[in-house]
């Protein structure tokens, strides 16, 4: 919902953050999605180290609510978020496309398609699913973040675009232990160099704190985040949660964590 303050300026964002957009981007814009707890505020620090992408530090959630025009085609009814981001920060004269990461991207791959006329990327990233269930929400120290349940949606939803031209997939799991060559395949994914400053992100990034990082402050990349799910007994029962659906196996299994 907008805010009473933006409304009656309403007009005035839309058509000043269109002029934005069209004249400081000339490349597709980047999304990022994949389950909640999967690594997508992680990789979207490392992309922000990049100068050639201009990465939104906030989830706008821009496709969480679809309007559709007359003929059927879809729009995103939030799309003056990413208009008052652009008004609002500054953008770097390098960058040639704006990079927005909001975990249910991935559930709205054809409406973004069609809004874009197929002139987008996307980015998904998939995670050991005993590992997603495990993240306490940080509003609510006792609940879980990701049910089992929304897991198995969101990673099956995405499993629909894995051989999309548009959609390049990569493991959380790979991010973290052969960082190089998976950065490079999405350099090449995005045809951008492989650079300096991407290959020492965590010196370059620009975006550095986000809610998703329980410290708050952007995190560097560690093999302790893998495989949590056997270090106590305590993950290891959530875990089992898990392994009771039938669907979530079969998914394990086809992303090699089996």
């Amino acid at each position: 919902m907008l805010t009473s303050y933006k409304k009656p300026f309403l007009p005035i964002i839309v058509a000043l953050g269109k002029r934005i957009e069209k004249r400081r981007f000339s490349e597709a814009p980047v999304f990022v999605g994949g389950c909640a707890r999967s690594g997508t505020t992680l990789f979207l620090s490392v992309l922000s180290a990049h100068k050639d992408l201009f990465c939104i530090k906030k989830e706008l959630e821009l496709f969480t609510k679809i309007g559709y025009e007359k003929d059927g085609k879809p729009f995103p009814k939030r799309m003056d978020r990413l208009y008052t981001f652009l008004l609002l920060n500054k953008i770097s004269r390098r960058a040639k496309r704006f990079c927005e990461k909001s975990p249910r991207n991935i559930l709205r791959v054809e409406e973004i398609d069609q809004y874009y006329n197929g002139n987008f990327k996307m980015i998904q990233i998939i995670r050991d699913g005993r590992d997603v269930i495990l993240s306490k929400h940080p509003s609510a120290e006792n609940e879980y973040w990701v049910s089992p349940e929304r897991w198995i949606n969101d990673v099956s939803e995405g499993l629909k675009y894995m051989d999309h031209p548009n959609v390049h997939t990569i493991r959380y799991e790979d991010l973290i232990k052969d960082y190089e060559n998976t950065i490079r395949g999405v350099c090449d994914f995005l045809d951008i160099a492989y650079t300096d400053e991407i290959a020492n992100w965590h010196n370059h990034a620009n975006v550095r704190k986000n809610r998703a990082y329980f410290t708050n402050q952007v995190q560097k990349i560690s093999t302790s985040s893998i495989g949590k799910w056997q270090k106590s007994e305590e993950n290891r029962k959530r875990a089992a949660t898990l392994m009771e659906y039938p669907e979530a196996v079969e998914l394990l299994k086809r992303f090699n964590y089996l």
